[in-house]
C-alpha cells in the first residue's frame, strides 16, 4: 500500500526524472545477455532480494548496464519520482498489510503519526473519520473498545 502527502494540492504526478530506487520483480525470470547485467542482478539478490534498493549501493558501471537490461525485461520495478507544483513538497510512504479474517494488520513500514502534520483540511464525513481513527491491529482495536466501554 502507498500513502502520499504533499504541501500542495495533494495531487502528486510522476515526472520524467529518472529514478534511482528499484525493487526486484521476483515473479519474473530471464537470463540476461551481458555479464555486467547478470552481475548486477546477482548483487541485487545478495544485497536486497525483496526490499527496495538504490543504485548508489552498486558499482556505477555495473549498475548502468544492469538496470537498463533488467528493466527492459521486467526483472526490476522502478519507484517513480513524483512532484507537485514548484516549491511544494511530496512525501510517500509504502507499507505492507495483511488482510486477515480478524482484520487488517500492518506488518512493515515506518510508524506514522498523522497528528504530527499541521493541515487546514479535515475529513467531513463522520463515518469515514471514525473508520480512519480505528486501529489496523485487531488486538489493539479490541483493547481500545474495552477501554472505551470501561470509561463509559
Amino acid at each position: 500500500m502507498t500513502s502520499s502527502f504533499s504541501t500542495g494540492e495533494g495531487k502528486p504526478k510522476e515526472t520524467e526524472i529518472r529514478t534511482t530506487v528499484f525493487r526486484r520483480a521476483l515473479e519474473n525470470t530471464y537470463t540476461l545477455k551481458t555479464q555486467k547485467a547478470r552481475q548486477f542482478l546477482s548483487e541485487i539478490g545478495r544485497k536486497s532480494p525483496t526490499l527496495p534498493f538504490s543504485l548508489r549501493a552498486f558499482d556505477e558501471t555495473v549498475a548502468r548496464v544492469g538496470v537498463t537490461e533488467a528493466a527492459r525485461h521486467d526483472l526490476i520495478h522502478p519507484y517513480p519520482v513524483v512532484t507537485e507544483k514548484p516549491g511544494q513538497f511530496v512525501a510517500g510512504f509504502k507499507y505492507t498489510v495483511l488482510l486477515l479474517p480478524g482484520g487488517t494488520k500492518k506488518i512493515t513500514g515506518v510508524k506514522f503519526n498523522p497528528e504530527a502534520f499541521n493541515t487546514d483540511k479535515k475529513v467531513q464525513d463522520e463515518e469515514l473519520d471514525k473508520l480512519l481513527k480505528t486501529s489496523a491491529n485487531p488486538k489493539k482495536a479490541k483493547k481500545m473498545k474495552q477501554q472505551e466501554a470501561a470509561a463509559a
